[in-house]
């Protein structure tokens, strides 16, 4: 009568099932848990993945269609470098010469270079 406290696990209770089985519940909320927390994370992983291959696909026939070349022709055109430099040679103590370079560079607008030629 001692053993009546006393259940083996293994052994099924009174509704057939064994103490493991009557645990169960709880592991398998757990595990449902993480199978959706899975599952979720792969569905993000691969929408990320979709968007990432679009955007790289649109950047990319984008720069095909870009006319580089074109591009910089017309923001050059509509500017004006104005350069100025003066150059003098100098004899040296050993008789070589010497080079000495002064410049100046400004940009100018290009409306006001256009006014001059309209006129």
């Amino acid at each position: 009568m001692a053993d009546e406290g006393k259940r083996d696990p293994s052994r099924p209770n009174d509704y057939g099932e064994s103490d493991a089985q009557t645990e169960r519940p709880d592991r398998g909320l757990s595990d449902r848990v993480r199978r959706a927390m899975a599952a979720g994370l792969g569905v993000a992983s691969r929408s990320k993945d979709d968007i990432v291959r679009a955007a790289t696909s649109e950047i990319g026939s984008w720069l095909d269609r870009l006319d580089v070349q074109g591009e910089l022709a017309k923001v050059l055109s509509k500017m004006v470098v104005e350069v100025k430099a003066e150059i003098r040679f100098r004899p040296k103590e050993d008789g070589t010469l010497a080079a000495e370079t002064t410049t100046e560079t400004t940009v100018k607008s290009p409306s006001k270079e256009n006014d001059k030629d309209k006129e």
